[in-house]
Formats: C-alpha cells, structure tokens, sequence
C-alpha cells in the first residue's frame, strides 16, 4: 500500500515537472508573438504616419495646382488685353510708318525730279533736227565727237526718230588706244512721228570724262544725219559684237577714210562741270 503512494507521488511528481517546463515554452512563444505583434503596431503606425504625410502632402500639391490654375487664367486674360493692346498699336506704327514712307519717298521724288529736271541737266551731243539722208539698217554709231565732259551721271538719251526703234547703248571708256564696253543697256521704244524723243535709263550710267556713248541699231535706224559734216563714226555691224566687259580696238571704231556723218542724236545727265563752263 504504501508503495503504491510513493509511485503516485513520483507520477504526479514527473507530471507537474513536465507541466512546468512545457508552460516556460508556452509563455517564451507567447512572449515573441507579443513582441512581434509590437513591432508591426509600430510599423503600421509609423506607415499611417507616412500616409497621412502624403496625403498631406497631395492636399497642398492640389492647393498649388489650383492656385496656379487661377494664375494661369489671370495671366492668359492680362495676355488677351496685351496682345489686343500691342496689336491696335502695331496697326498705329505700321500706319504711320507707312505715312512716314509715303512723305519720304514723295520727298526723294520731288528732290530727284528737282535735280534731275530738264533745265538743270546738260545735253551732250548734236542737234535733234531733221536731216537729209536715213534709212541705214544694223549700223553702231559711236559719238566720238562729243565724249563725256566730266564725271558724273548719264540718265538718258535723245534722238530725232521717225518711227519705233531698237537701239542698244553702251559705254565706252578708253583704255590705253582701245576702249572697254562699260554699260550695255537695252531700249526699245515707240514714235508715233518724227520728231524729238527723249528716253530716260531706269538707272543712271556713272561716268568719268572721256567715256564715249554708242548706239547700235539692230533694225532699222530710224535717225536722220547729213552728210560731209561731222564727225560720228559710224560702221556696219550684223549683230551685236561687244558685250559688256569686251574691248574694241580704236581703229574697229573710227575709220579715217569714210564720209563725215553728224547724227540728230545726244545724251544728257548731270556733270560735275557744267558743259561749255570751261
């Protein structure tokens, strides 16, 4: 009997021991969840913290956004008004700079029709008068008899034509015994009778004394000259052999055996010296 207490005693001994230590294991798991569930409080807290900085954040972005938004619209209703502004006074520069032009150029016109007039300008050249013979054809008429008086400009030529004519003007200057095609200048024009014309170059020819004025005639020359006086070199030419920039050689111009010709032709510009002042 009494044995059978003593292995009771030992039994539940053996139990509560075993108890006890599987209650330590218990509470030591216990104890790591509770410190792990901790730690994810924390986490999850300091990640709300986090969002809610962030959706702070989205708030006061979205504040700017919609106060840059009433900026926008302000600068583009100022930008209206501007532009509107700028382009009723671009219309206002533009009207009177083009009023400014217009005074200007009516200026030069008058200045240019002041200096260019015909009582200031010098003719230089023959009578323009009818004469006894016409009727050559494809001839260069060289004015060798009247050269250029001084330096200055040539705006023009004159002539007694008796009908429509194409004519060709050069500019000759001398070079040593040659002389170089300077301007070749290209004008047809009408006449209903004979009589005077003048034709005016849509651009001057600038010129130094002892330049010397050609016409050629590739058609029909429709001026009249007399005969045994004067002294314009004349010669047949079939086309138009001297461009400009090419050189004539002096004895090509003036032959000293044919018959003296005076032409009802001239020029006329402004000089530096006045003609007949020397």
């Amino acid at each position: 009997m009494l044995m059978r207490w003593i292995f009771l005693f030992v039994l539940v001994a053996m139990t509560t021991i075993g108890c006890a230590t599987n209650c330590q294991n218990v509470q030591q798991k216990l104890d790591v969840c509770q410190a792990t569930l901790t730690d994810q409080d924390f986490i999850i807290k300091k990640q709300e913290s986090t969002i809610r900085q962030k959706d702070e954040q989205i708030a006061g972005q979205n504040k700017t956004i919609e106060k840059m938004g009433v900026n926008i619209a302000e600068l583009e209703r100022q930008l209206d008004i501007s532009s509107n502004e700028k382009g009723r006074k671009d219309e206002r520069v533009r009207d009177i700079a083009a009023s400014v032009r217009e005074y200007i150029q009516k200026q030069m016109r008058e200045n240019t029709n002041f200096l260019t007039g015909i009582a200031l300008e010098d003719f230089v050249g023959d009578e323009l008068i009818q004469r006894e013979h016409s009727g050559d054809e494809k001839m260069m008429i060289v004015n060798v008899a009247h050269p250029v008086p001084s330096g200055g400009q040539i705006n023009g030529i004159g002539g007694y034509f008796s009908g429509t004519s194409d004519v060709i003007i050069k500019l000759l200057r001398p070079v040593g015994n040659d002389y170089v095609v300077i301007y070749n200048k290209e004008l047809k024009f009408e006449a209903e009778g004979s009589g005077k014309t003048y034709v005016d170059f849509d651009s001057p020819f600038i010129v130094k004394k002892g330049d010397v004025i050609a016409y050629y005639f590739p058609g029909p020359v429709n001026v009249p000259y007399d005969s045994n006086i004067g002294t314009n070199a004349y010669s047949e030419m079939g086309s138009d052999e001297y461009a400009q920039g090419d050189r004539i050689a002096a004895e090509d111009i003036w032959h000293a055996d044919q018959v003296k010709r005076k032409y009802s032709l001239n020029y006329y510009g402004i000089f530096y010296t006045r003609v007949g002042s020397e």
